[in-house]
């Protein structure tokens, strides 16, 4: 296969500068996608607010970086009292909710975290919660972020990082199709940049600026959908559930988001004719059409491994 060459994104507006590879979707479209992925999330993680995380009663101010479609800060605006403040940040506003859904401590703003933060953040917050960047951010950019976001938080105050690993996507049970869509993930992750296994990284960045790490939740009963939940003390990570320990009513929904996220960067790949093995931009709709059938009812499943990472600022 020849070397393939990063292919730059659509255009977006001049205020988003946004990377993200289905910035071309529908926002309607893309916002059902990262809901129905948001509801899986949290059911295998089995929270919101991490109980690592002391007397959520006492928290004044939390922020979302990386908000996408607000859902994350809306749904804990329901938990918290009125009274705490829950700011969301993103670099396009393209998937914010009407603010006339949302409770009034509860708002949405532009920002680039690869960008210096506004002296007005500094040290505002109790709790910031990152998801889901593994597909925007390239290898060198992990330790800026972690920086510039630990200006945001207050001395004693948490970093929630929850991620996926690109690299460890698979199809299960494997077949021909559904194994090749299950590595174009991870494929496209390197293609711009960025790497398949961010994850093993991030308590690596978080120790390097001034986070003490929690560890496992070692005194918490571990649910029996997910018996390796619980990492190893040694991989920094809060929780780990791997893609064959999904809880089971989360299977289907999760494997049809992620159908439906590869059918779109499938697009993307044709559209600006990135090259890769497994299809060109004349048979990219075959190649979807078989992966579809290989996925369909009672076919394979798609699914990557779900970490959290806290960490303690000193």
């Amino acid at each position: 296969m020849d070397n393939p060459k990063p292919v730059a994104p659509p255009p977006t507006s001049s205020r988003s500068k946004s990377t993200y590879v289905v910035d071309f979707e529908p926002p309607e479209k893309e916002r059902i996608r990262l809901n129905t992925q948001h509801d899986a999330f949290v059911e295998n993680l089995g929270h919101l607010l991490p109980p690592a995380i002391p007397d959520h009663g006492s928290l004044t101010a939390i922020a979302d970086v990386g908000a996408g479609t607000g859902i994350w800060l809306t749904q804990l605006s329901g938990l918290l009292s009125s009274t705490v403040i829950l700011d969301g940040f993103d670099i396009t506003d393209r998937l914010f909710p009407d603010p006339s859904t949302i409770r009034k401590n509860v708002s949405f703003s532009l920002l680039n975290i690869l960008e210096p933060i506004p002296e007005t953040l500094y040290e505002k917050y109790d709790v910031v919660h990152i998801r889901g960047l593994c597909l925007v951010l390239k290898t060198g950019e992990w330790d800026g972020v972690i920086k510039n976001v630990a200006r945001m938080i207050k001395p004693g105050g948490y970093l929630v990082w929850n991620e996926t690993n690109p690299g460890s996507t698979q199809a299960i049970p494997p077949t021909k199709v559904a194994s090749q869509g299950a590595e174009l993930l991870g494929y496209m992750c390197k293609l711009r940049g960025g790497d398949p296994f961010c994850c093993n990284s991030i308590p690596y960045h978080f120790k390097n600026n001034g986070f003490v790490i929690i560890p496992p939740p070692l005194t918490l009963p571990i649910p029996e959908y997910a018996p390796d939940s619980t990492p190893p003390l040694d991989t920094g990570f809060y929780i780990q559930v791997t893609g064959s320990k999904f809880k089971p009513e989360t299977v289907d929904t999760w494997s049809r988001n992620y159908v439906s996220g590869l059918c779109s960067i499938v697009s993307y790949m044709a559209q600006n004719n990135v090259k890769n093995e497994w299809f060109t931009p004349e048979t990219a709709e075959g190649f979807v059409e078989e992966f579809l059938r290989e996925t369909g009812e009672g076919g394979s499943r798609v699914f990557f491994d779900l970490i959290s990472v806290i960490g303690r600022k000193v």
